[in-house]
C-alpha cells in the first residue's frame, strides 16, 4: 500500500511524527509518497496550540476527507494535539466524522518516547531531539498540560543512545527540544545517573551529548527563564559544541499580565537573566517569544511592552497575538481585547524590531561566522543558503553566501556578510 505522512505543528511534533511514521512504515511495510494524491492511506499528525494551527490542521483534513470521497484515498489515520483536545470538547466531530481512525497520541507518546528509531526528514545533518514532554508550568493561556499531560523527562540512557544513533547517521546539529527542556531530569533526579551530581540534571545530560562524536552543534529551544541556572550558563560559555544560542519565552513585560499569565517570574528578574546571559557569553544570541492582546492587557501595560523590547533589543523575537482557547483558564478572564486591537498592537511590535533587526545585521557586516550549508538554491548555480550559529533552522532569518566551488549540505565553511537586505543577509565564502 502506498502511505503519505503529514507533520504538522511544532518541532515536537515532528519528532513524535518520525517515530510514529517510522514504527507503521517497518510494521506494514509500505510504499511511501510524498503527495496524499498518490497514496491509499493518509496519517496526519495535527495541532491544536492557537488558532491558527488548528485551521491549518482542519483545512488539511477536509482536503484528505475530499480525496477520500473522490476515491483516491482509502483510509485517514488523524493524531496528534487536535485529535487530544476533540476528546476533551467534542468540538470538531464534525471535521473527524470521515476519518477513519483517531488516536489519542499520549497513549503512545510512553513507549515512543524512549524509542531511538526514527523516519528523519530531509536535512539528515540537522535534527531534532526531545527530551521530555508534557508541562506542569500551567501558564493560564496555554492548553499544552490537558492535551500532553504532566511533564514527564525522557530516560537519559535513551537520549544518549538516541544521539549516537543520530550522529552515526550524519546528524552535525541537534536541536533539543520540549515544552520545557531546562526542568529536565527534575521527575528522575534520583536515578543513578544523577544522583552524585551537583548540578541541574539538564546540565549533565547536555555536557554528556557534547561528548558523542560527530556532533558538532547543539541548539536549546524552549527554555523558561526561571530555569535558567549559574551552572547551565557556564555551560554555555565553556562547551564549544553548545552554540550561544538561547530560545527563551518570557511572554511579556508587564508584571500585572504575567501574573495573570501565571508565568513564573517577574520583569526585574527577566532583565537580571537576560543581563546575567550577557555578561557571561560572548555574542549570545537570544530568541523570545512574545503574546499581545491578553485579557486584560490595558495600552499602558502594551507600552511597558514597546519600551521593553526597545530597552533590551532581542536578537530574535517572534509576536502571537493572544488565541482564546476553551481548555485554557485564561478563556473566562474579563477584559478581552478585540481582535483588531491585537492585530495593531503585534505590528507596532514587529515594526519596533525590525529596526531593532536591521541595526543588529550591519553590525555584522565585515564579520566572518562559521556556517553549516544547508543547500544550493535551486535556480542560482553559485547561490547557497548557509546558517551561522544565530540563526535557528526552519524559524529564524536566512543567510545567502555565492562560491564558486561545490558546497556540500551539512559541510561547514567561514562566511563573511558583506551585505544586508531586510531580515536576511549575505556573503560570501571565505
Amino acid at each position: 500500500m502506498k502511505v503519505c505522512f503529514i507533520s504538522l505543528g511544532c518541532d515536537k511534533n515532528t519528532v513524535d511524527s518520525e517515530k510514529i511514521f517510522d514504527f507503521f512504515n517497518k510494521k506494514y511495510k509500505c510504499d511511501i509518497v510524498v503527495e496524499p494524491e498518490r497514496a491509499d492511506i493518509v496519517l496526519i499528525n495535527t495541532c491544536a496550540f492557537i488558532k491558527d494551527a488548528k485551521k491549518e490542521s482542519i483545512d488539511y483534513i477536509k482536503y484528505l476527507v475530499t480525496l477520500k470521497r473522490r476515491g483516491i484515498v482509502k483510509k485517514i489515520l488523524a493524531f496528534g494535539c487536535l485529535v487530544a483536545e476533540n476528546a476533551k470538547t467534542n468540538e470538531y466531530d464534525d471535521i473527524f466524522k470521515d476519518v477513519d481512525v483517531t488516536l489519542d497520541i499520549n497513549k503512545y507518546l510512553e513507549g515512543l518516547n524512549n524509542v531511538n528509531d526514527r523516519m528523519t526528514d530531509v536535512l539528515s545533518f540537522s535534527s531534532f531531539i526531545k527530551i521530555c514532554d508534557g508541562c506542569d508550568k500551567f501558564c493560564t493561556y496555554c492548553i499544552i498540560p490537558y492535551l500532553r499531560g504532566r511533564f514527564k523527562s525522557n530516560s537519559y540512557k535513551n537520549i544518549i543512545e538516541e544521539t549516537k544513533k543520530l550522529a552515526k547517521s550524519g546528524v552535525k546539529e541537534l536541536n533539543v527540544v520540549g515544552q520545557d527542556i531546562l526542568s529536565y531530569g527534575k521527575d528522575i533526579s534520583n536515578s543513578s545517573e544523577f544522583n552524585i551530581k551537583k548540578e541541574k540534571p539538564i546540565v549533565t545530560l547536555l555536557r554528556d551529548m557534547s561528548k558523542v562524536s560527530g556532533i558538532k552543534w547543539i541548539r536549546l529551544l524552549y527554555c523558561y527563564p526561571e530555569e535558567i541556572s549559574d551552572d547551565l550558563i557556564s555551560l554555555l560559555k565553556d562547551n564549544k559544541k553548545i552554540i550561544p544560542y538561547i530560545d527563551m519565552p518570557i511572554q511579556h513585560s508587564s508584571d500585572k499580565i504575567l501574573k495573570l499569565m501565571n508565568r513564573k517570574t517577574t520583569k526585574e528578574e527577566i532583565i537580571n537573566i537576560i543581563s546575567k546571559l550577557r555578561n557571561n557569553i560572548k555574542d549570545i544570541c537570544i530568541r523570545t517569544t512574545l503574546i499581545v492582546g491578553f485579557p486584560g492587557e490595558t495600552n499602558d501595560d502594551f507600552n511597558d511592552l514597546k519600551q521593553f523590547v526597545k530597552d533590551i533589543r532581542f536578537d530574535k523575537l517572534g509576536v502571537f497575538t493572544y488565541s482564546r482557547e476553551k481548555l485554557s483558564k485564561s478563556y473566562n478572564f474579563e477584559g478581552q481585547v478585540f481582535e483588531e486591537v491585537k492585530e495593531k498592537r503585534k505590528k507596532e511590535l514587529m515594526d519596533i524590531q525590525k529596526e531593532i533587526v536591521k541595526e543588529k545585521n550591519n553590525e555584522k557586516l565585515g564579520k566572518v561566522y562559521e556556517a553549516i550549508v544547508e543547500g544550493r538554491i535551486s535556480n542560482k548555480k553559485d547561490v547557497y543558503l548557509v546558517r551561522p550559529y544565530f540563526n535557528a533552522r526552519d524559524i529564524d532569518d536566512k543567510v545567502f553566501v555565492k562560491s564558486n566551488t561545490l558546497l556540500i549540505s551539512g559541510s561547514f565553511v567561514n562566511v563573511m556578510i558583506n551585505k544586508v537586505d531586510g531580515y536576511d543577509l549575505e556573503g560570501v565564502v571565505v
